[in-house]
C-alpha cells in the first residue's frame, strides 16, 4: 500500500490506519510506503510558516479520544506564553505536533503488523497495471502497489501561477522568506483579500514595512473578525434537522431551504435584531443590509468589524463555527445545480464570515488601515506586468477608481486553485489524462462521499484507489478545514482496513470502525 503525501491529511490517515489495525489485526500484515519528499514529513507546507493559526488551538487534535491533544501538547512544549499564543499559536507549532504524532504512530506500527517505509521523493506519475498501481518518483524509481491513497494536500498554484518565474513576484506563501526580502519602502500589491492576504499583511507590518500595501479582490473585503471570547454552542443545523428535511437521505434539498434555516437560527441566537451596517452574517439575508454594504468603503467595514469584536462576543461566528462537523453532509444533501449556484454567487460572501480572522491579527492590521498605509479594494479586473528599462512593476486595475495602481512587488494570495493544480501538477494531470481521476466541475476530483474512493466518469468506484484532502472540495466542500480532512482520512483508513480484511477472507471487526464513525460524527 502507498500513501502519496505526508502532510496533515496523510499523517491522519497513517495514524488512523495503524490505530485501526491495532484494534483489529484481521487485515494485517501490511507494508505501507509513504511517498513524500520531506526529510521530516508530517506537517506539509501549510504548517511550516510562522503565521498564526486562524482557529483556536483547542479545536485541533488528531486522536478523537484526546480532544485537547494539541492544547495539551502546546502547554508542555511551549511553556508559559500569553493568551494569544496559546489560543492562536504559530502554524509551525501545529506542524511540530503533527510530526510528533506521525513519529509516534510509526514507532507503534510494528505492534499493529504494519511495516512503514518512507520513500523520499515526489510522486510524478500514477498508472494502472493490471490489478495494481504503478507509481513513478522524481528520483527515477518505479514501484508497484495494490492500494493507493492520494493525500497530496493543498495546491501551491494560485491564480497567478503562470508568473511564478518573474522577478518581484511572490508566488507561494509557503516561501515566507520571500516576503522577508521585500524592501521596507516598496509598494506592495496583493491579489486576494482572504486569510492568506491577512497573513501577508501581518508579516509585512511585523517586519516594519513602511511602503504602501494594497489588497485586491473581485467582490469582497477582508475577512470578518472573531471576538476574543469563545462561546460553545450547539450546532446551528444539527444532524436531526438534516435527517428530517432529506427524509433520511432519500431526497436532495434546495439551497433556499438551507438558507432559510440558517437565517432563522442566526436570528434566534442573536443578542439583538439585525440592522444594516452591523458586521453580522445576517447581512446575507437582508436586502437593505447588502445595499448598505455596497455603499461602504471596505476599509471602514473592516474597522467596524474590529470594533464590534472588541466590544462583545461575535455570536454569529460561534454559530457558524458550530456547523463545521456537519457542513460536508449538508453540502452533500444540496441539489448539485444549487451547489453550482452557491459557488458562483454566494461563496465569496460566505467565506468572508465563515473564515474570519483572529482578533489578534485584526489588531495588528488596524493602525495601518486607519492611517491609509494598508487598503483593501474590490472590483479587481486585471493585473499586468510592466517592464521599463531596469524597473519592473505591476499594474493592478479595478472597475472603479484610477486607471490603475503601480506596485514594486506583487504577491499572489489567492490560495491554492484546484483547477490549476489539476493542470500543472504532473501526478494529477497524468492520472486525469489516463482516466484514473475525473475532474469535478464543482472543484477538484470526484470521490465517493463516505469513503473518498475515486469515482470514474460513469460514477462507479475505482477499486483500491482513494483520494483525501482539499481535492475532494466538490464532494465535501469544507476541505480547507483540518477537521474535515482528518475525519475523511479516518474514513479512508477504515475503508482500507475492511477492504484488506475481505480480500484475505478474514472476518473484519466492524466495531472499531463504528466507534470511529461515532466519534467523528460520520455516516456509516
Amino acid at each position: 500500500m502507498a500513501v502519496i503525501g505526508l502532510g496533515p491529511t496523510g499523517t491522519c490517515f497513517v495514524w488512523k490506519l495503524i490505530d485501526e489495525l491495532q484494534a483489529d489485526p484481521s487485515a494485517a500484515p501490511v507494508r505501507l510506503t509513504a511517498v513524500d519528499p520531506a526529510e521530516e514529513p508530517g506537517s506539509g507546507y501549510a504548517f511550516q510558516a510562522a503565521h498564526r493559526l486562524n482557529m483556536r488551538a483547542g479545536r485541533l487534535h488528531v486522536d478523537p479520544r484526546s480532544p485537547n491533544g494539541f492544547s495539551d501538547w502546546l502547554r508542555v512544549h511551549r511553556g508559559a506564553v500569553d493568551r494569544d499564543d496559546l489560543e492562536y499559536p504559530p502554524r509551525r507549532l501545529f506542524g511540530r505536533y503533527l510530526r510528533q504524532v506521525l513519529a509516534g504512530a510509526v514507532a507503534s506500527a510494528e505492534r499493529a503488523g504494519v511495516a512503514v517505509e518512507h520513500w523520499r521523493t515526489t510522486a510524478v506519475d500514477l498508472d494502472r497495471s493490471g490489478e495494481s498501481f504503478r507509481i513513478s518518483g522524481a528520483d527515477g524509481a518505479t514501484r508497484m502497489f495494490d492500494v493507493v491513497v492520494l493525500a497530496t494536500g493543498e495546491s501551491r498554484n494560485g491564480a497567478l501561477a503562470h508568473w511564478a518565474d518573474r522577478q518581484n513576484f511572490v508566488a507561494s506563501l509557503a516561501d515566507t522568506h520571500q516576503l522577508g526580502q521585500i524592501p521596507p519602502t516598496a509598494d506592495v500589491g496583493i491579489v486576494g483579500s482572504s486569510l492568506s492576504a491577512v497573513d501577508v499583511c501581518v508579516q509585512l507590518l511585523a517586519q516594519g514595512h513602511q511602503g504602501r500595501i494594497s489588497c485586491y479582490s473581485r467582490t469582497r473585503g477582508f475577512p470578518k473578525v472573531q471576538s476574543a471570547t469563545a462561546e460553545q454552542q450547539p450546532a446551528l443545523l444539527d444532524p436531526g434537522w438534516l435527517h428530517g428535511v432529506t427524509q433520511a437521505g432519500r431526497r436532495r434539498i434546495r439551497l433556499s431551504t438551507v438558507a432559510r434555516a440558517v437565517a432563522e437560527s442566526l436570528d434566534a441566537r442573536a443578542r439583538e435584531p439585525y440592522t444594516p451596517g452591523m458586521p453580522d452574517a445576517r447581512e446575507w439575508f437582508s436586502r437593505a443590509g447588502r445595499r448598505h454594504r455596497r455603499r461602504q468603503d471596505e476599509n471602514q467595514v473592516f474597522a467596524a468589524a474590529v470594533a464590534a469584536a472588541v466590544e462583545s462576543p461575535t455570536t454569529w461566528y460561534h454559530a457558524l463555527d458550530s456547523l463545521s462537523p456537519h457542513t460536508p453532509a449538508i453540502w452533500h444533501a444540496i441539489d448539485e445545480c444549487d451547489q453550482m449556484l452557491f459557488l458562483t454567487r454566494c461563496r465569496a460572501r460566505w467565506n468572508e464570515y465563515r473564515h474570519s480572522m483572529p482578533l489578534v491579527n485584526a489588531r495588528a492590521l488596524l493602525p495601518a488601515v486607519l492611517s491609509g498605509q494598508l487598503t483593501v479594494r474590490t472590483g479587481l479586473t486585471s493585473v499586468t506586468p510592466e517592464d521599463s528599462g531596469t524597473a519592473r512593476r505591476w499594474r493592478i486595475s479595478t472597475r472603479s477608481g484610477p486607471p490603475g495602481h503601480a506596485y514594486d512587488f506583487l504577491v499572489d494570495a489567492t490560495g491554492g486553485h484546484l483547477a490549476i493544480a489539476c493542470q500543472r501538477d504532473a501526478l494529477l494531470r497524468g492520472a486525469i489524462v489516463r482516466g484514473l481521476l475525473t475532474i469535478d466541475p464543482r472543484g477538484g476530483v470526484r470521490v465517493a462521499f463516505d469513503t473518498c474512493q475515486v469515482l470514474s466518469a460513469d460514477g462507479s468506484t475505482r477499486p483500491n484507489l482513494y483520494l483525501v484532502g482539499p481535492l475532494t472540495f466538490g464532494t465535501h466542500f469544507y476541505t480547507n478545514s483540518f477537521e474535515t480532512n482528518r475525519d475523511n482520512a479516518f474514513r479512508v483508513a477504515r475503508a482500507v482496513r475492511l477492504s484488506l480484511a475481505r480480500a484475505r477472507g478474514r472476518p473484519a471487526n466492524r466495531a472499531a470502525g463504528a466507534e470511529m464513525t461515532q466519534m467523528t460524527g460520520g455516516s456509516r
